[in-house]
């Protein structure tokens, strides 16, 4: 590049200089082919000639090296857009696998919640079952309790009104006799 640069720059110094040897002459001469020119031509010429010679090998290597950055920079860029879509394709293959599992792992937490609500209901029902028994039992028990209570009392309650009606109805001489046949019928003398 370097080359090139120095190469270029000659060039246009020459350029320069035979420009302003032409100019200095004035404007006054008449200008002929060949003694004007001619000469300048084959100055142009050569100097063209030993540009062209030293610098053509850097300048087709310039663009030899450039062509084939570029081509480089076209296969990367192609590779990497190959990449990049994979790599989309890959992201949405993902992306739908997590939907699909989302969803499913949804359906897995509905079912296991309307099983776990089902036996919830079935236990309720199961706890509320054996507290009526518990409560059947204790009203049973409670009224067996009471009726035994109440025959215990019916009976003392009879036996009370038996004794008062026996004593208002028997005389001394009825619970004399009744004591002597009781003596009597246990083995004793009276």
């Amino acid at each position: 590049m370097k080359k090139i640069m120095l190469g270029i720059y000659t060039l246009t110094v020459l350029f320069v200089s035979a420009v302003a040897i032409a100019a200095e002459e004035g404007p006054a001469e008449k200008m002929t082919f060949l003694g004007d020119w001619l000469p300048r031509l084959v100055n142009f010429g050569i100097i063209a000639a030993i540009l062209i010679y030293f610098t053509r090998k850097p300048i087709r290597d310039f663009f030899k090296n450039r062509s084939i950055e570029i081509a480089k920079a076209i296969q990367e860029s192609k590779e990497a857009r190959e990449r990049a879509i994979a790599a989309l394709a890959d992201l949405d293959r993902k992306i739908k696998d997590l939907e699909a599992e989302t969803g499913k792992l949804i359906t897995e937490a509905q079912a296991r919640g309307e099983k776990d609500r089902q036996a919830l209901i079935e236990e309720g029902k199961k706890v509320v079952a054996d507290i009526q028994t518990q409560v059947k039992q204790g009203v049973d028990i409670e009224v067996q309790k009471a009726k035994a209570a109440l025959a215990i009392e019916a009976s003392l309650l009879s036996i009370d009104l038996a004794e008062g009606r026996i004593k208002e109805k028997i005389s001394s001489q009825d619970h004399e006799r009744i004591v002597k046949e009781y003596i009597a019928k246990v083995g004793g003398k009276g």
